[in-house]
């Protein structure tokens, strides 16, 4: 599986677009391979493609040692922005694991998870389902 390094490897149209706003894939919504995906969940995944913005400073995104990008977004605080509690969260996070859109991996006592977002919309996106 490859991942997203940037939030234009999912669409080169975004990497002009406004920082200020969050992009939502419509294609989550409207292809049957994501039906049973919920709006919340669509709205996780959304955020943490956000964080692909952020340059690499290890603290809300950076790279492993083969290169990969991944992200961190506390629980704690997708569950603020959100409202939701924390089992909602892991839940919808889990769900996100379920679809192949991302690949969580746990690092250790008192260190933030890893999240990789995978490039499994690129096709949709670009028209070319698998």
């Amino acid at each position: 599986m490859k991942y997203l390094s940037k939030l234009s490897d999912l669409d080169p149209a975004l990497s002009v677009s406004d920082s200020e706003q969050i992009y939502i894939p419509r294609v989550l919504f409207e292809n049957d391979d994501f039906k049973e995906l919920n709006y919340k969940a669509i709205l996780v995944y959304s955020f943490l493609l956000d964080r692909l913005r952020e340059p690499s400073d290890f603290i809300q995104k950076g790279q492993d040692d083969n290169g990969n990008t991944y992200v961190h977004f506390k629980i704690k605080d997708l569950c603020e922005l959100l409202n939701q509690s924390k089992g909602t969260i892991i839940s919808l996070k889990k769900k996100l694991q379920q679809y192949g859109l991302i690949e969580e991996v746990q690092m250790g006592s008192h260190q933030p998870n890893r999240i990789y977002l995978t490039d499994k919309l690129v096709p949709y996106i670009k028209g070319v389902q698998p």
